[in-house]
This record gives structure tokens, C-alpha cells and sequence, in this order.
């Protein structure tokens, strides 16, 4: 892994846990031996760096969605592949689009990245269901995060 790629993840995994405990906390939901990770912040708290590694566009009405899923039957937790469908709807039942993307980094972490349009104050409803590939287990989760733009 070269030093620009290991310090734009490094960069990331901190914005991560940084956005986590400004907004939400990094939720997390155990079933079995998996763990479902999930995150929602603005993509305005992403460096330009990540944004840019990641195709991912900087603007105070994007919103990013963060999810992982570990195995933990081993010795050390192990991040999975899973098939991941994602609703979003705010009050008013207007869908968001959400296309995740998989990240797959060389030191074996695992996640998917999906952003989406917000507006200021808005109330957004998630619906995930996630199946961690070779598994039985199936996680559906549901939140709601309201986000401010300005």
C-alpha cells in the first residue's frame, strides 16, 4: 500500500469515528457472530483528498452513509462482503437515492459508501438489510437522522 494511500485511509477512518461522535454515534448491531456497522454525516466533513480517493462530491446538501460488516467468530474480528440494500425516504416519503459503493482496502477492511441529496433540517428514515455473504444472518435495521445544512 503506498504512504498517500495508507494516510488518505488513515485520513478517512478518523473522519469516521470524528463524524461519529459529532453528529451520531457509530451505531452498531450484533446478531450471531456479526456485527453491522452503520454511519450517516455530511459530505462537507470529508477532506478534498478523501472526497476526491473516493469519487465522492464535498457539498453541504450530500449526505454520506457509512456501513460495515464483521465477522466475529474468530480469534479477530473479520471484515465481510455482505449484500446491502438501503431505502431512504424523508417525512414526506420522498426517496433517496442511495448507490453504495464497496471499498476494499488492501489490509482486508471492507465497506460500503453510498452518498445522497439532503436539504437543511430534513428528516431522513433508513431502512438496511444486510446479509454478510456465506451466512444466514440477515440485519434490518431502521433509523432516523435529521440533518442541518446551514
Amino acid at each position: 500500500m503506498t504512504i498517500k494511500k495508507l494516510l488518505n485511509r488513515t485520513i478517512l477512518i478518523a473522519v469516521l469515528v470524528t463524524c461519529g461522535s459529532t453528529l451520531h454515534a457509530e451505531q452498531v448491531v450484533i446478531q450471531d457472530n456479526y456485527e453491522l456497522h452503520y454511519n450517516t454525516f455530511p459530505s462537507t466533513f470529508l477532506s478534498k483528498e478523501i472526497a476526491n480517493t473516493y469519487q465522492i462530491t464535498r457539498s453541504k446538501n450530500r449526505g454520506v452513509l457509512s456501513i460495515s460488516v464483521m465477522d466475529k467468530s474468530g480469534d479477530e474480528p473479520k471484515a465481510v462482503e455482505a449484500n446491502i440494500t438501503i431505502e431512504a425516504k424523508n417525512l414526506v416519503h420522498q426517496s433517496k437515492d442511495i448507490k453504495l459503493t464497496k471499498i476494499k482496502e488492501q489490509d482486508d477492511a471492507i465497506y460500503y459508501l453510498g452518498t445522497f441529496a439532503l436539504n437543511n433540517e430534513e428528516n431522513v428514515n433508513f431502512s438496511i438489510e444486510a446479509k454478510p455473504k456465506g451466512s444466514d444472518t440477515v440485519f434490518l435495521v431502521k433509523f432516523t437522522r435529521e440533518f442541518f445544512t446551514d
